[in-house]
């Protein structure tokens, strides 16, 4: 069929050209055959074509690399990345500890969003912008925060940039977002220029605008109230609400600087 060998060029690119060819190529013979059994188990409708796993594994991949430079734990915004985890998990965690050694210097332990504490989500967009090449005077997401609203993930993870500050909502089973974006609190715009993430002018351009800066739902309807910052973004709308516990965090010990 035209589609899968549409799919199958896709995937050989990606596998090509990614940042992380050499960790992508290195994964496990068996893996992906087992993912694609095991996965829709825990996520419901998940696509398991190869492009899918692909790019989900990549998305691990950067959120490793992630890990080792941030030097503190981080949380993963997505569900795609985090159903390869979870695979690898249960198939064999003793052959992901030595992967995690052999490509990124240190073992990468499943941390839940309740041990990761505070500022693990800032943690990880920081690094992933610096991993992308984000100019500090751009509000622009990293690829890894976009990549459930790419892949369509069913309810995962839909970041994006909502009147110049990053909103979420959750996705459904179809891989769209839920209802109106909501502003993210651990990632206004104050916050992300007080942590070094993003230039004065974005934060000054904002108040030209009259738009606000302390936190809050930056001009949309709804409140992230007590908002869990540690699991990756569970934040939404009424219809959304927080899912309990699918998506985790990773912690690293003492690697990487920037």
């Amino acid at each position: 069929m035209k589609t899968e060998w549409i799919g199958k060029l896709r995937t050989a690119r990606l596998l090509r050209t990614s940042r992380y060819a050499r960790q992508l190529a290195a994964l496990p013979p068996g893996f992906e055959a087992y993912w694609r059994r095991s996965a829709p188990q825990e996520y419901k409708g998940i696509p398991t074509d190869a492009f899918f796993f692909a790019r989900a594994a990549e998305g691990l991949m950067t959120f490793f690399d992630a890990v080792r430079r941030g030097g503190q734990a981080c949380a993963l915004p997505s569900d795609a990345a985090d159903s390869v985890w979870h695979a690898w998990l249960r198939w064999n965690p003793a052959g992901l500890d030595t992967f995690c050694t052999g490509h990124f210097g240190q073992p990468i332990p499943h941390i839940e969003r309740g041990g990761l504490g505070s500022g693990a989500l800032l943690r990880t967009l920081a690094t992933c912008r610096k991993l992308d090449g984000v100019r500090r005077y751009k509000q622009h997401l990293p690829a890894l925060f976009r990549l459930d609203r790419q892949l369509r993930m069913p309810q995962g993870h839909g970041y994006r940039v909502h009147d110049g500050e990053i909103a979420y909502a959750r996705l459904d089973r179809e891989g769209y977002g839920i209802g109106a974006p909501v502003g993210h609190p651990e990632l206004t715009l104050a916050a992300l220029y007080l942590a070094g993430v993003v230039d004065r002018s974005l934060l000054e351009d904002q108040q030209r605008r009259g738009q606000k800066t302390d936190g809050g739902d930056s001009g949309s309807s709804g409140d992230c109230g007590s908002f869990a910052s540690a699991d990756g973004g569970d934040c939404s709308d009424s219809s959304g609400g927080c899912d309990g516990g699918s998506s985790c965090g990773g912690g690293c010990g003492g690697g990487g600087g920037d």
